[in-house]
């Protein structure tokens, strides 16, 4: 049985509007659960009751899903979809990550420390590994074509380290992080020695287009981005650029949270770039001292429609970082102790508040110093 071609043709045939995917998504749900019911498959597949029974037909009349009901596997239908890309992981075998959460919390004391200038905040362990569940309960770890946009997270030594430890370290078909701090990506090459997960590892400013070799490549893009508008847009483009062009594609999209206005412009990309929300988990991602933040953000499981296009084709100039914002403001602060006002930022006396709480207060002396409304400059 070459299930590639079944796909294929149920897809058409159902006229499913997430494509392939949603018929793999489909078979998933059959191998995981059988002997289920047609509503439960639909709810573990995410579609419409009416649209997997549908499709459920088509599959049973090409011998793929059993003439009996619930709805369960042939035997050859089995082991076609068991066999193809390796479609599931054993869940017992992600039972214990006991060692991995251990391997991984020595892989962060060591990291290369933060660097703010790239917004750069880590995450915790239990973050790490939550990432990596999330994708597995999602059907998008085992035989998926998995990219990062930025990995100083590490999320790709999480995944080897549990993939490893599950005795399945082929189960991800590709992995690729893309990285523009050299430090991060020979710390994870160190980290994954060993795992017998391979990991691509692509030195690359975001700024520029993805390399040819990581266009429309991939079944699923993990990032992180700058908790800007601009890098929000920014990565998310690339994520659509680096994704088959096929709907149905994933996107795990951590972000901050921000104005309703910024919030507002971030939701309105992904319905411009063909990205649907299929779930948000607020306060998912913990990080370690972002305090700015209150130490979380949200995760988002996006996924491509017909048509999905990146905003942002090509060479990107504007800003995108957190400071490079900061650097085109002004922000008034008031002294604590005699409540004088000294502007802070470019054009000022003090660029910094360091400055000023180095300098002191001129007028009494004082160091302690409120943040007052931006000013914009």
């Amino acid at each position: 049985m070459n299930l590639d071609d079944v796909v294929t043709q149920v897809a058409a045939a159902v006229g499913l509007t997430e494509g392939e995917s949603g018929i793999r998504d489909i078979l998933a749900a059959v191998l995981t659960a059988e002997p289920a019911a047609v509503r439960e498959i639909a709810r573990l597949a995410e579609l419409p009751v009416p649209i997997v029974a549908a499709a459920g037909n088509e599959l049973r009349a090409r011998g793929v899903l059993a003439t009996q009901r619930p709805v369960q596997l042939t035997a050859a239908g089995r082991a076609a979809v068991a066999a193809t890309a390796a479609l599931t992981l054993d869940p017992a075998a992600l039972a214990d990550l006991a060692g991995p959460a251990g391997l991984l919390q020595a892989a962060a004391d060591g990291a290369p420390g933060a660097k703010t200038e790239l917004d750069q905040t880590h995450c915790t362990v239990a973050t790490k590994l939550g990432r990596v569940l999330r994708l597995h309960e999602a059907r998008a770890l085992a035989g998926q074509r998995i990219l990062l946009l930025g990995d100083d997270d590490l999320i790709s030594v999480a995944l080897a380290h549990v993939l490893a430890s599950a005795g399945r370290p082929a189960a991800v078909r590709r992995l690729a992080v893309v990285d523009t701090d050299a430090d991060v990506l020979d710390w994870i090459g160190a980290q994954v020695a060993g795992t017998g997960v391979a990991v691509e590892r692509v030195q690359h400013d975001l700024r520029q287009p993805l390399p040819a070799a990581l266009a429309g490549a991939f079944d699923v893009v993990l990032t992180d981005p700058p908790y800007t508008v601009a890098g929000a847009q920014l990565f998310l483009s690339r994520a659509v650029s680096g994704l088959a062009p096929e709907p149905g594609r994933h996107v795990f999209f951590s972000f901050g949270a921000r104005r309703p206005d910024e919030t507002l412009e971030v939701q309105r990309a992904f319905a411009d770039m063909g990205l649907v929300i299929r779930s948000l988990q607020p306060g998912f991602n913990e990080y370690v001292g972002a305090g700015v933040l209150a130490g979380t953000s949200s995760l988002y499981h996006l996924r491509t429609a017909a048509g999905a296009s990146p905003l942002v084709a090509g060479r990107y100039d504007g800003p995108l970082y957190s400071a490079a914002n900061r650097a085109a403001v002004t922000r008034p602060y008031r002294c604590a102790a005699c409540k004088a006002v000294h502007d802070v930022g470019p054009g000022s006396k003090w660029p910094q508040i360091a400055a000023l709480q180095a300098a002191g207060c001129p007028a009494c002396g004082g160091v302690v110093f409120r943040p007052m409304p931006l000013v914009a400059r």
